[in-house]
């Protein structure tokens, strides 16, 4: 049974998703569709949702290239995808397997302004991921792989890039 929850009308029950896809860019789109299906589910606003959206897809693409070095003896490289959304908050939880760690909520808070007067050819997904979402977590064990969990709370909005 789909139940239909009209923006002012009832509130969603808190909405659990969990995926396990191949550790490749063909399967963005699901993870970008899921993510924005529980943001909408819980009345995100449009724009939030976008950022949400944005900052899941960078956070897995570099993941997807980068994580997994090349000389990995593993023949399937997996991503893990855990949406929890609520009326209160949005957690997306990505993890994988990779024998690496790079925590991107170590990285100082870059601002855009000063992303773009660097001249930097890289590093723009990590300041989009900062400047996005309210809250970034990493956790690294030797052997499982990586965590890395991105909250967006309901009701914060941030200034626009």
């Amino acid at each position: 049974m789909v139940a239909d929850f009209a923006p002012g009308t009832h509130s969603a029950p808190p909405t659990r998703i969990m995926l396990d896809l191949p550790a490749r860019t063909r399967y963005l789109t699901i993870i970008r569709e899921l993510v924005a299906l529980a943001a909408v589910e819980h009345h995100y606003p449009p724009g939030e949702i976008a950022k949400t959206v944005m900052a899941v897809d960078e956070a897995c693409v570099n993941i997807i290239e980068h994580a997994y070095l090349p000389d990995d003896s593993r023949a399937d490289p997996r991503i893990n995808i855990r949406v929890d959304a609520s009326r209160t908050q949005l957690a997306v939880t990505i993890g994988d397997q990779a024998q690496c760690s790079f925590s991107p909520a170590a990285k100082p808070k870059d601002d855009i302004d000063g992303y773009w007067a660097s001249g930097a050819g890289h590093g723009l997904g990590l300041v989009i991921l900062h400047h996005f979402m309210d809250r970034i977590s990493h956790s690294y064990e030797p052997g499982r792989g990586n965590e890395l969990r991105l909250i967006k709370y309901a009701g914060r909005h941030q200034a626009a890039v």
